[in-house]
C-alpha cells in the first residue's frame, strides 16, 4: 500500500472545520494519557511510527482543492515534540508539510492534539490507544499482538458515515434562532488557552445521578445549565435562553467502524424568559430532551442536516479560498452563534489489564472557539471523571460557578489549572 497514493475527501464535518480554521479557532482538541514514568521521546517516536502503520489514514496532509480541501497520503512522518505552549494552539494544518494532528510529551504525559477536520473524539481515542499501546510495549515490555490492516478494513475505517446513513426523504430538523445568552467575557491575547480541570469520583457522580434517575451526562448537563442561569441572573437584565451544544457519538446508534467524524449535536435548552428554575426542573427538562432526541429516527434528521449543509449551491460553487473567508462568519451565525456553550462527554475509557498499571489518568480538552469562548469536555478513567474547561478568556466565572454547584450537590472535586496565577 503506497501511502503517498492515498487520498480522501473530507467528511461532512471535516469540510466545515477545514474552512473555519484560524489562530483562535484552531479546531484542535486534545486527548492525553498520563503514565507512571517519564516519557522517553525516542521510544515515543518509534511508537508513533508503528501506530501509523496500523492507521494509515493518519499518514495524511491537508491539501487545498479548487472547491474543497482533501487529505493526501504522504511518506513523511510527523515528529513528536516536547510541549512548551498552551494546548490546542499554534498549529497551522494548512501549512505545507504539516499534519492535521501532533503528538506532544511532557514529564509523564503523552498528548495527542487533532483537528476536527480529520476525526472526532472516538476516532482520536482509538489512535491514542494504539500509540500508548505501542509505547508501553517498547518501554515496559507489555505484550503486543501485531495487527495488519487490509484494504477492506481501511475502506471501512475511512468511510464517510454521514453519507452512508443519509436518507434524502427524511426532513432536517428546524434551526434555532440565534437569540441566546452569551457569557459577558472578553477574549484574551492570541495564543492563550486556559484550562481548568475538575477531578471527580465516578461513584459519587453515579450515586447522585441515580437519586435523580438520570445518567451522569444528564446530571452534568443540568449543572452546566444551572451555572449559566445563575451567571445570567447576576450579569444580564434581559433574560435569554440557555442552549448547550452536546455532541452525540453516532456510533452508539448506527453500526460503523469509521475513524472519521461521525457525531451530531443536540441542544438541550432552558428558556430563562419563562421564569426561575429549580435544579430538579432543569434535570427533568434535560432528561426529556435527551429521551426525545436520542433515537435513530431523530438522529437521522441531524445526519440529513449535516449532509445538506454542503449542498447549498452558493457553497458548492464557491472556490475554497473564498470559502475560507466566508465560512467563519456563516459558522459563527448558523453554528456556534446558536449556542451558549458546549459540553462533550467522551465516555468511559478502559484498557487491557496488562496496560492499566502503567496509565494513571486520561484527559481531554475541547477545541477553542470564538463563538463559545468557554466549553467543557469530560472523560472517565478508572474511578475518576476528568472534566476540563477550555477558555479563551481570562475570566473564570463559569468554571467557578460550575464546580461550586457540584460541591453543593455533596460531591467532592479536586481542581487543577494550567494558569500559574490561579
Amino acid at each position: 500500500m503506497n501511502d503517498d497514493k492515498l487520498w480522501y475527501r473530507l467528511d461532512n464535518a471535516g469540510k466545515l472545520y477545514s474552512s473555519i480554521i484560524s489562530s483562535r479557532a484552531t479546531t484542535l482538541f486534545r486527548l492525553s494519557a498520563t503514565l507512571t514514568t517519564p516519557i522517553d521521546p525516542v521510544l515515543l517516536q518509534s511508537a508513533l511510527e508503528s501506530a501509523l502503520e496500523r492507521f494509515p489514514f493518519f499518514k495524511v496532509q491537508l491539501k487545498q482543492g479548487f472547491f474543497w480541501y482533501y487529505f493526501e497520503g504522504t511518506k513523511q512522518i510527523p515528529k513528536v515534540e516536547e510541549e512548551i505552549y498552551y494546548p490546542c494552539m499554534s498549529l497551522s494544518i494548512k501549512k505545507r508539510g504539516s499534519f492535521p494532528y501532533r503528538v506532544y510529551y511532557f514529564n509523564n504525559r503523552i498528548s495527542l492534539e487533532l483537528s476536527h477536520s480529520m476525526t472526532d473524539g472516538t476516532g482520536g481515542l482509538k489512535f491514542l490507544y494504539e500509540l500508548v499501546k505501542q509505547y508501553l510495549h517498547l518501554k515496559e515490555s507489555v505484550p503486543l499482538k501485531r495487527e495488519t490492516i487490509s484494504n477492506t478494513q481501511l475502506r471501512l475505517e475511512t468511510e464517510n458515515s454521514f453519507r452512508k446513513f443519509y436518507n434524502k426523504s427524511i426532513p432536517a430538523p428546524r434551526s434555532r434562532s440565534g437569540n441566546v445568552f452569551k457569557l459577558p467575557i472578553q477574549l484574551d491575547k492570541k495564543g492563550y488557552y486556559h484550562i481548568v480541570t475538575g477531578i471527580i469520583s465516578v461513584e459519587e457522580l453515579k450515586k447522585r445521578a441515580k437519586e435523580y434517575d438520570v445518567s451522569i451526562t444528564i446530571l452534568l448537563t443540568a449543572v452546566y445549565i444551572q451555572s449559566l442561569l445563575k451567571i445570567q441572573e447576576r450579569t444580564s437584565r434581559r433574560k435569554r435562553p440557555i442552549v448547550i451544544n452536546v455532541p452525540v457519538n453516532m456510533r452508539s446508534f448506527f453500526e460503523t467502524n469509521t475513524m472519521r467524524n461521525f457525531f451530531v449535536s443536540i441542544t438541550p435548552t432552558i428558556d430563562a424568559r419563562l421564569g426561575e428554575y429549580e435544579f430538579e426542573e432543569i434535570i427533568q427538562e434535560v432528561k426529556i430532551e435527551f429521551s426525545r432526541l436520542l433515537t435513530p429516527k431523530k438522529l437521522k434528521q441531524y445526519i440529513k442536516r449535516s449532509v445538506i449543509s454542503e449542498k447549498f449551491l452558493v457553497l458548492r460553487l464557491m472556490p475554497s479560498p473564498i470559502k475560507d473567508i466566508v465560512a467563519p462568519s456563516i459558522y459563527s451565525f448558523f453554528g456556534e452563534g446558536q449556542y451558549t456553550s458546549g459540553l462533550s462527554n467522551l465516555g468511559i475509557v478502559s484498557v487491557p489489564s496488562e496496560m492499566e498499571p502503567f496509565i494513571e489518568r486520561v484527559e481531554c480538552y475541547p477545541p477553542p472557539s470564538i463563538g463559545n469562548k468557554v466549553k467543557a469536555m469530560l472523560i472517565s478513567y478508572k474511578q475518576h471523571v476528568y472534566i476540563s474547561f477550555g477558555n479563551l478568556s481570562k475570566d473564570r466565572m463559569l468554571e467557578r460557578e460550575f464546580f461550586r454547584n457540584i460541591r453543593e450537590l455533596g460531591i467532592e472535586v479536586t481542581i487543577e489549572t494550567n494558569d500559574e496565577e490561579s
